[in-house]
């Protein structure tokens, strides 16, 4: 009877470790704004090998304020530009447009002058190209709302 007490015990224990998956953060099916527009444009700046992506995402409800954009393997953090009529907030990030040529040598000297390489790291969600994700509090809790389709400007 102890056997097979302890093999239940057992089968019951690999079950509920098995069954817990980690599961990828999911975006809120109900929020309490509507996003009206959300563009992004790519410039140029003084560095014609680094690209400058900003975000611009306008929602109609002012007293929420929207915490961080993610878009295209970044994030970054939202700021608030005009809330005359709608809200709508500003995030950028800058991206190389350069790949960088890496020295390989069996003498470590022989590598001095290489970049690290830039990491980009892995979202919590899985997005497409053209969407987005923003993280905002309500009710003291974050929540995130996935936009379908970021337009370029």
């Amino acid at each position: 009877m102890k056997k097979f007490i302890g093999i239940g015990l057992v089968t019951a224990l690999s079950i509920a470790l098995f069954s817990c998956v980690t599961s990828k953060v999911k975006a809120q099916n109900q929020h309490p704004f509507k996003v009206l527009e959300a563009t992004y444009v790519n410039s140029v700046g003084e560095q014609p090998d680094l690209v400058e992506t900003t975000i611009k995402i306008s929602i109609n409800n002012k007293e929420i304020q929207l915490d961080t954009v993610y878009f295209r393997n970044h994030k970054a953090p939202l700021k608030l530009v005009d809330s005359t009529k709608n809200s709508i907030f500003l995030g950028s990030f800058i991206t190389s447009t350069i790949l960088h040529d890496y020295i390989l040598h069996s003498d470590p000297k022989q590598e001095f002058g290489n970049k690290p390489p830039v990491t980009v790291s892995k979202l919590p969600f899985e997005i497409k190209d053209n969407e987005a994700v923003v993280s905002y509090f309500y009710k003291d809790k974050i929540h995130y709302y996935k936009i379908l389709e970021v337009k370029e400007e």
